[in-house]
C-alpha cells in the first residue's frame, strides 16, 4: 500500500521501513541491523475472517474477533434475522478467550444473551427473528 516514513505514536524503528500489506496489517521491513524500542505486540487484524452461525429456525449470526490482545479483546457480531424456536441453545466460542467475563458494549438485537470468558450462549424458544449488532469487549 505504501511506505510510512514517520508516525507520531509508533516508537522509533532504526534501519527499517514500515509498510502495510494487502491485508492492512503493519509490517516492519528491516534492513541492516534494525532495533525497535518500546514496541509491544497485540493481535489486531481488522480484516480477520468472519464466521457464520446459522440459526436453527432462521437467519444467521456473522461474527469475528478482530482484537485479541492481552490488554483488550473485542468480538463483533451481526444478527441477520437470527431465530431459534427450539429448546436447545446455540453458542459461539470466542477465537481467543477473555481473562475476565467481558462486557456487552452494544446489543441492538433485543435478544437476551449469556456471555462468559469463552463465548456467548444465544436464547432458546424465540418468538421472533432478531437483527442487529452485538459488540463484546474486555480483556
Amino acid at each position: 500500500m505504501g511506505t510510512i516514513s514517520k508516525l507520531d505514536q509508533v516508537p522509533p524503528v532504526d534501519f527499517s521501513t514500515l509498510t502495510f500489506n494487502s491485508n492492512g496489517q503493519l509490517v516492519i521491513n528491516p534492513s541492516g541491523s534494525p532495533t525497535v524500542s518500546s514496541l509491544t505486540a497485540t493481535t489486531l487484524n481488522p480484516n480477520t475472517s468472519q464466521n457464520t452461525l446459522t440459526g436453527t429456525t432462521a437467519g444467521s449470526i456473522i461474527w469475528s474477533q478482530p482484537l485479541q490482545g492481552s490488554a483488550l479483546k473485542l468480538v463483533v457480531m451481526y444478527a441477520n434475522g437470527y431465530e431459534n424456536t427450539t429448546t436447545t441453545a446455540q453458542s459461539i466460542t470466542f477465537t481467543k478467550a477473555f481473562t475476565n467475563t467481558p462486557a456487552v458494549i452494544v446489543n441492538t438485537t433485543g435478544m437476551s444473551i449469556t456471555v462468559s470468558t469463552t463465548g456467548v450462549t444465544l436464547p432458546t424458544s424465540m418468538t421472533a427473528a432478531a437483527t442487529g449488532w452485538i459488540i463484546i469487549g474486555g480483556y
